[in-house]
This record gives structure tokens, C-alpha cells and sequence, in this order.
């Protein structure tokens, strides 16, 4: 901290006061890139996620973020008939998979200018699962039955690297906000595309598969200093 203080302190800080403000919050487009074991089972991901970051010291050097994010690994829709219309009626059924996490820790920021580094540090949980919905095929988005497939939650570590980018200097200025964060998970539940298809196949309940579930997400957003 000591060797990261010392040149932010000797540089003019362009945003008026410390690089992060008191407190900040963000907003990101994301895309995971899942690893390992899991990487063998799923796809990329897309999805959202947000944080609130409070500095923790005068120059906003050490910093505490909270995380949350949510992501889609997976999702299919079949056409199937409703019982008893001979096939008159169609009805989709549609079948997603997410993760969702929440995760917080320490984050560091290097010098302040137009360009800022920072490092984070995470720790938290997900929970992942699957679910099932049926809709008519005229009315998307409106389902009129759903199941939950599968679903666990996992103790979720790792960490982020990123760059804040000035663009507004304004009264609460705007920093775009690009990085890359790496979460591990030792032990989860999780259905993929290829457990799903053969649920569907063989009528029977799906049987999620369980181990290790790493992934990176990249992410691109704004970050605002809002207090």
C-alpha cells in the first residue's frame, strides 16, 4: 500500500478529491469464460453485475467492494404439443441455467490519473441452478408453469484485476470501468446441456453433475462516484 500511496500522493488528483470519492458504485456488461472440469461441461456465459465500493482510507488506496452478478450458462427451448389438442395447441418449453454470486473483499488502487489500476481480492458464494418453464408459443416471456431442475449453493474465492478510465469530471464523475475477475468454486451441483437433453429424452428427472465449477468473467461498465 505504502509503495502505491507514494506516487498517487505526488500526482495532482484530476478528479478533485480521492480517486474513488468516499464511495462508488458500478455497473458492468459480462462474459465468462468457464475453466477446468467446467469448462468441459458449459459454454461462455453473459449476464450483469453491479458493486459498492467505500474507501477505507483518506487517499481511497485500500478500498472494501461488494459484488453481485448474475449470468446465464445455458439455455434451450423445444416446441412440444399440449396433450389432448392433437398437436393444435403448441407450447415452448424453455429451460435456463444461471449462476448467481455475491462476493466482497479488499480492493487496491494503484496511482490516480486518466487511467487507474486496481486489484481485488473475493470471497463469497453462488448459487447455481435450472430451471424449467412452459408458455404458449404466442405468449413469450409469460410462463404459466415452472420447475426448478436443480440448484446449489457453493462457498465462491478469487479475485479481479482492472483499469478505471476517466471520461467526466462532472459533480459525481463517470470512469469506464474494464477488467477480468476469476471466481473458484470446490464444490457444486450443476446441470449442463448434455444432463438436460437427456432428462428430456428419457422423461426421467435430470442428474446434475458435481465438481469443481471455475470460471472468468470479463467485464465492461461505468463506474460513478456517487457519495
Amino acid at each position: 500500500i505504502a509503495g502505491l500511496a507514494a506516487p498517487a500522493a505526488a500526482q495532482p488528483n484530476p478528479l478533485g478529491g480521492a480517486p474513488s470519492g468516499r464511495g462508488s458504485i458500478g455497473i458492468h456488461l459480462q462474459v465468462s469464460e468457464p475453466k477446468g472440469e467446467f469448462g468441459q461441461n458449459t459454454g461462455n456465459g453473459f449476464g450483469v453485475g453491479g458493486y459498492v465500493l467505500v474507501r477505507l482510507d483518506p487517499h481511497s488506496i485500500a478500498n472494501l467492494r461488494g459484488d453481485i452478478s448474475f449470468l446465464t450458462y445455458g439455455s434451450s427451448t423445444r416446441r412440444i404439443p399440449l396433450s389432448g389438442t392433437g398437436g393444435l395447441i403448441q407450447l415452448d418449453l424453455r429451460t435456463t441455467s444461471s449462476i448467481a454470486s455475491f462476493v466482497m473483499g479488499p480492493q487496491l488502487l494503484g496511482p490516480t490519473g486518466t487511467i487507474t489500476p486496481y486489484v481485488t481480492a473475493l470471497g463469497g458464494f453462488s448459487v447455481f441452478w435450472t430451471s424449467s418453464a412452459i408458455e404458449g408459443s404466442n405468449n413469450a416471456q409469460d410462463p404459466f408453469a415452472t420447475t426448478t431442475n436443480a440448484s446449489d449453493a457453493a462457498w465462491a474465492y478469487g479475485g479481479a484485476v482492472g483499469s478505471y478510465i476517466r471520461v467526466s469530471n462532472g459533480r459525481n464523475p463517470v470512469r469506464i470501468d474494464l477488467g477480468a475477475r476469476v471466481l473458484r468454486h470446490d464444490d457444486v451441483r450443476y446441470l449442463n446441456a448434455d444432463r438436460v437433453r437427456d432428462a428430456y429424452n428419457t422423461d426421467r428427472p435430470p442428474v446434475p453433475i458435481r465438481g469443481r465449477a471455475d470460471f472468468v468473467t470479463y467485464y465492461l461498465g461505468a463506474n460513478v462516484i456517487a457519495f
